[in-house]
Formats: C-alpha cells, sequence, structure tokens
C-alpha cells in the first residue's frame, strides 16, 4: 500500500524567508470597511508583493505577470470575529512562484490561477483555531497549468464551518493537490491531468463532519487518489482513467477511500469505459447502513477492502 506524507507549512514560515529573495516590494496595508486594491506587476524574476486588509467586505486583485519566475504573494484578508465577505483573486505566470492566500470570517472567495512549473498555491479560510464568525460559505477556487505544481486549501481545519466549497484543477503531470475541511455540507473538487497525460499526480482530501461530498478525478497512468471522511451520510466519488479517456493508459493508478460513520456512499471507477492495468483499490468503511461500488476494467487489479458494521 503506498502512503502519501504532506507537510504543513505555516503562513509565518513563508513571510520570514521570502524578503530575502525579492528585488522589488510591494507592501499594502488596509483596515476598515469596503476597500479595494489591484496589483499589476510586470517583472522578471524574485519580486514581493504583500496585502494585509483587516476588516470586512474587502476586495484584491493581484498578478504577477510573464516571464514571471520566483515571484512571491501573499494576502490576508479580515480578523478575528470580523464577518468576512471578502474577494480575491491572484494570477501567477511563470515558474517557481508562490501564492499565499488567507481569509477569516464566513463568505469569503479566494481563486489563484498560476500557469508554469513548480509552483505552490495555499489558502487557507476560517484560519486554524480562528473561524472568525464561524467560517461558513467560504468558496475556494485553483487552476494551475504546468507540471510539478502544489495545491494546498484548508477551510476550518480545526474549528467547524459548514457549506464550504473547494475546487482544485491542475492540468499537467507531477501534481500534488490536497484539501482540509470541518464541519458540515462542504464540497471539495480535485481533477488532475489532460487526455494524453502522463499523469502522476497525487491528490489527497480529508472531511470530519456530516453530509459531506468529495470527488476527485485523474487521468494517465501512475496517480494517487486519498480520501478520507469521518461522520455520517458523506459521499465520496474517485474516478482514475476518466470515462472514455485513458490517457497514457491509465495503468498503476492507487485510489484508496476511508469512511468512519453510518449512511456513507462511497464509488471508484477505475478505467470503467477503457481497458487499463495494475491499479489498486483500497477501501474502508466502518459504520451502518453503507454504500459502495468499484468497478475496474483492463488487468492485474487489486482490491482491498474492509466493511464492517
Amino acid at each position: 500500500m503506498k502512503r502519501s506524507v504532506f507537510t504543513a507549512v505555516s503562513m509565518a514560515a513563508f513571510i520570514t524567508a521570502s524578503p530575502v529573495l525579492a528585488q522589488d516590494d510591494i507592501t499594502v496595508n488596509q483596515t476598515g470597511l469596503d476597500h479595494s486594491v489591484s496589483i499589476d506587476q510586470i517583472e522578471e524574476s524574485l519580486n514581493l508583493i504583500t496585502v494585509t486588509q483587516a476588516g470586512q467586505s474587502q476586495s484584491a486583485t493581484i498578478s504577477q505577470r510573464s516571464p514571471g519566475t520566483g515571484n512571491t504573494a501573499f494576502t490576508v484578508q479580515g480578523d478575528f470575529g470580523g464577518l468576512g465577505g471578502n474577494a480575491l483573486s491572484l494570477l501567477q505566470s511563470g515558474s517557481g512562484n508562490l501564492s499565499a492566500i488567507a481569509q477569516n470570517g464566513s463568505a469569503n472567495f479566494a481563486a489563484t490561477g498560476q500557469a508554469g512549473d513548480l509552483n505552490e498555491a495555499f489558502i487557507d479560510q476560517g484560519f486554524v483555531d480562528g473561524a472568525g464568525a464561524g467560517g461558513d460559505g467560504n468558496n475556494a477556487f485553483v487552476v494551475q497549468e504546468g507540471s510539478g505544481n502544489t495545491a494546498s486549501v484548508e477551510q476550518n481545519f480545526t474549528t467547524a464551518g459548514g457549506a464550504n466549497d473547494v475546487d482544485i484543477f491542475q492540468i499537467g503531470d507531477n501534481n500534488l493537490a490536497t484539501i482540509n475541511q470541518e464541519g458540515l455540507s462542504n464540497v471539495a473538487f480535485i481533477i488532475q491531468g489532460d487526455l494524453g497525460g502522463a499523469g502522476t499526480n497525487s491528490a489527497t482530501i480529508t472531511q470530519d463532519g456530516d453530509g459531506n461530498l468529495l470527488a476527485i478525478g485523474q487521468n494517465g497512468t501512475l496517480n494517487e487518489a486519498v480520501g478520507f471522511q469521518q461522520g455520517n451520510n458523506n459521499q465520496m466519488f474517485i474516478d482514475q482513467g476518466f470515462n472514455n479517456g485513458a490517457g497514457s493508459g491509465g495503468d498503476g493508478n492507487y485510489a484508496e477511500g476511508r469512511q468512519i460513520g453510518s449512511d456513507n456512499t462511497l464509488t471508484i471507477n477505475q478505467n470503467m469505459m477503457t481497458s487499463g492495468g495494475n491499479n489498486s483499490a483500497i477501501i474502508t468503511q466502518l459504520g451502518s447502513g453503507l454504500e459502495l461500488t468499484i468497478e475496474q476494467e483492463g488487468s492485474g487489479h487489486v482490491i482491498e477492502l474492509v466493511q464492517d458494521s
């Protein structure tokens, strides 16, 4: 059984390490309500943008454009106990760029787009140990096009929230995506790879609470998908090889689904519409009223199942 190990890196660590590399720095601090900032930075490399907007109903649009190598953007919106309602859009092009976004409170929106290789995107909504007005109704959206990229989103990871949504799209190979959510009625989607791509992507989603939904779709070969749900009435879907499009063959993929609680459903499809080989599905369901569906097409597949009520 393959296992992935992910290391959490704090916002403070990023801020401490990055200024040494910067050539052109931009710093914006705003306190109050309904502020707006727009920054368009067109430089070659190693630039730093830091935006802090305390309060609520803030908005920011940031771009670091071509050729854009080794640039960094940090944004913090809201404060502890604040209502939220903040919005942020961040775009970076080039390779080796870093985006880090933190939003406190509820009804926040964060979107990150990165085009290039070896980029990193981090979004934290609700803040660890501080959920503001509850950390409900937050939305995070990440799109990365290229190889070797990393995306990580946390929503109320140590304090409960609800009705939050995360969507991560990674178009390319050798990418890594992680999502952590705590609370009720949350939704998380990760899509990795493209038709004809090699694959070798990794995705992990963890949800703690009731009525949550997670879905992972991966194209190509040697991908790894891990889903973990603790609570009741949760749904999990993992699709590797994609229907009608298996990339380089959809071989050697690994899917692991774990559900602890009652009335949960889990579905794993590996090359359902086109043949692949040597795929693995590892499933653990503990609880009552459980539903499980596994579909594999091809040869040399492995299924390991534990289901206990």
